[in-house]
């Protein structure tokens, strides 16, 4: 912060404020704020010092002053009101002050638990009235700014960490809201009464807005159900109309009458959904409640809309040249590197998401928003009855997680009808999945096959298990065209499998010989498949099985006194969720209902084995690889300053190399981060020292994966 001290009497405008400054009169500026001055004012001013009050670290306020000093867009002002709002919540008798920005100002005028707004730069003899002060000034670039969601900034600077609504206060203008209405109302009338989507497709920097053709796909898509409704602020685009007619776009475009924020609030406040790019958007539709898609390239939406329940974050799945996203550039005045190469103005990674899946979201938005629907009353595993939190809702499904064993299951709990779904029937987000079963019916010679199955990770690191297993009979659920049971038959286990998809059963049969039998459940099986078996595994199913404690309970009476389990499913915390955070909305790839039912921690499986009657149980995954580090960090290219002056740049593939090979020894040594979760059961008791065997069996299936990989990274 800078305090500058006017030399002469000043009288200007500066941001947002008029100034009338007396000789020596004293105002506090952020410092990049004091950069903004004309250089001609910044000569005026010389820079002093004062006491100013100390920083708030959590003290009782309760008859004190906190000035809140704040450089904030109209996107930060909104983020604030939530830590703004609980702070005076928990301090009735305090007295609060917020130094804001002109611009941002309308948006906290008229919240009643603020007693007064300063301007910024603020005038010292007001600022030092205060006992204690929070600086929210010059976030962008921090790293607490850059990676934490803005509620949860704000809440963190000002000492609260959580607040009962974690959502912004939205103030209408009813008299402009009458006015914008009329409009509203016209354009109802003249589509046929339909419902108002408001699109907001500009952001405040080029490399996140929105391209206007996107706007005319999902046009196309929702045409019967909404009427789309552009609102740009006047400073924002003045080529909004010819946007509009040069790609055809049927929207109404209300934007000259978007005076300023208060006008957008308004339009907000009468659309009964918002498709956005612009931050600000998002926050007000959160504070006013409304269906809202959020469609973010360069920023992880999670930072700006994870404790909206109203809000979908939609997020590209792009991998580029220079990139993947997210890449975090917060602005920049021209298009991103990634689209110069490609010779183009939008962002490569926006042009990546397909318009139904933003039209899946917002048909989800709108499901979020629904405040009374079926809620689970116990849990499907553990049978835990009470309160369940709602984890996120996708592809038309609300996910829960149960407090008690933490398994994470959508409700109402049904499977889908995979072969419809494998043949995209289904029209939803399953349709432009990479959910593909041809790799089950494309099969090699059985050699080959072998060969390309030991190779495969969720595989290879269970070989060292299988030798030390006692031979005998071994049953695979969900066995497909037969891949592990050929790797099980030429380490001497007499095989069996049972398979929903009369095309697989036909393949491992008449190509391979095996003893496989099409059955949708246990109680289906024929009587000389019923066991008891040695060995029963079952790899990617326990997550798509609508009775996973009846699943489990059926494996366990099927296995003969001290026989094994071995089983896997897609892992809550690999790698990839734990370095970006859990992300939700994830809309490529299927974990997701109806395709995924459920979603497994490894004390949820270690507590499910334990409560179905395993008396030995170990959890582990398969090895961390380098694709799948990939999948978690973005690498950047690095500038390298030399004295001489001779900089030069280490590209990003270079600096993935360098990246990859220093952790090196993850993939030997990390036991829970791999893509697929493992457990390895028995019913009664072994001698062996599993934890050596699994610790080894991770080293020995890293060492193949690697270093055949070694020349693909060199």
């Amino acid at each position: 912060m800078i305090i500058g001290k006017a030399k002469t009497k000043l009288k200007f405008s500066f941001n947002g404020y008029e100034f009338n400054l007396k000789p020596k009169e004293k105002l506090l500026f952020a410092d990049d704020v004091f950069r903004l001055l004309p250089q001609n004012l910044q000569t005026q001013f010389e820079k002093a010092h004062s006491v100013l009050p100390p920083f708030y670290e959590g003290q009782d306020l309760n008859g004190k002053t906190l000035l809140v000093f704040a450089q904030a867009a109209i996107g930060d002002a909104l983020c604030m009101t939530p830590a703004l709002r609980e702070i005076k919540k928990r301090y009735p008798k305090m007295k609060l002050w917020v130094g804001i920005s002109g611009r941002a100002r309308p948006v906290l005028e008229g919240l009643p638990y603020i007693d007064k707004l300063l301007s910024h730069p603020a005038p010292i003899k007001e600022v030092v009235k205060a006992d204690y002060m929070i600086k929210a000034v010059e976030m962008v670039g921090k790293p607490q700014f850059d990676n934490m969601n803005m509620i949860q900034y704000f809440l963190w600077k000002f000492h609260l960490y959580f607040a009962e609504d974690e959502t912004p206060d939205v103030v209408v203008d009813e008299k402009i809201k009458k006015e914008i209405e009329e409009v509203i109302t016209q354009i109802k009338e003249v589509s046929g009464k339909k419902k108002i989507l408001l699109f907001h497709y500009l952001a405040s920097s080029i490399h996140r807005t929105l391209p206007p053709r996107l706007l005319k796909d999902i046009e196309d898509l929702i045409w019967n159900e909404y009427v789309p409704v552009i609102c740009s602020l006047p400073e924002e685009d003045i080529a909004v109309e010819v946007t509009l007619d040069v790609y055809g776009i049927r929207a109404a475009n209300l934007s000259s009458f978007m005076k300023d924020i208060r006008y957008l609030i308004a339009a907000v406040s009468l659309a009964d959904a918002v498709i956005t790019a612009d931050t600000a958007t998002v926050h007000i539709a959160a504070g006013l409640k409304k269906p809202a898609v959020l469609i973010s390239g360069a920023i992880e939406p999670e930072l700006r809309c994870g404790t909206y329940p109203s809000v979908i974050p939609l997020r590209p799945n792009y991998h580029g040249q220079t990139c993947v996203s997210p890449c975090m550039i917060h602005a920049t005045q021209t298009p991103c590197k990634e689209a110069q190469i490609k010779k183009q103005f939008y962002s490569p990674c926006l042009e990546s998401i397909p318009p139904k899946v933003v039209y899946f979201a917002l048909k989800d938005a709108e499901l979020a928003c629904e405040k009374d629907y079926p809620k689970p009353k116990n849990c499907p595993l553990c049978g835990y009855e009470g309160n369940f939190s709602l984890f996120e809702v996708i592809n038309q499904h609300r996910i829960f997680e149960c407090p008690s064993c933490n398994l994470q299951f959508t409700y109402p709990l049904k499977a889908m009808d995979h072969d419809k779904a494998y043949k995209k029937e289904v029209k939803d987000l399953l349709s432009i999945s990479s959910m593909d079963y041809n790799w089950a019916k494309t099969v090699l010679p059985e050699e080959e096959e072998i060969k390309r199955w030991e190779k495969v990770p969720r595989f290879n690191v269970l070989l060292p298990i299988l030798s030390v297993i006692p031979k005998g009979k071994l049953f695979d659920v969900g066995c497909s065209s037969g891949n592990f049971l050929l790797l099980a038959r030429k380490r001497g286990f007499e095989v069996y499998g049972m398979e929903t998809s009369e095309e697989a059963v036909k393949i491992a049969k008449e190509k391979f010989g095996l003893n496989v039998v099409k059955a949708l459940s246990f109680d289906e099986l024929p009587e000389e498949f019923k066991g008891p078996y040695k060995i029963i595994t079952a790899f990617e199913i326990l997550e798509h099985v609508d009775n996973p404690y009846k699943f489990l309970k059926d494996i366990y009476s099927m296995l003969e006194d001290n026989g094994f389990l071995l089983l896997s499913c897609p892992t809550f915390y690999k790698f990839e969720n734990i370095a970006l955070g859990y992300r939700k909305y994830k809309w490529w790839g299927e974990d997701f209902p109806p395709h995924r039912l459920t979603r497994w921690k490894p004390w949820t499986l270690f507590y499910a084995l334990k409560y179905v009657g395993f008396s030995e149980i170990f959890i582990f995954t398969e090895p961390l690889v380098p694709e799948k580090v990939l999948e978690g960090i973005n690498p950047k290219e690095v500038e390298i300053k030399q004295q001489d002056g001779l900089n030069f740049i280490i590209p990003r593939n270079i600096t993935s190399l360098i990246v990859l090979d220093t952790l090196k020894f993850f993939y030997f040594n990390s036991r829970f981060l791999g893509n697929y979760l493992y457990a390895l059961a028995i019913k009664g008791k072994t001698y062996n020292n599993w934890e050596e065997i699994i610790k080894r069996a991770i080293h020995y299936s890293a060492a193949e994966i690697i270093w055949e990989k070694e020349i693909k990274y060199k």
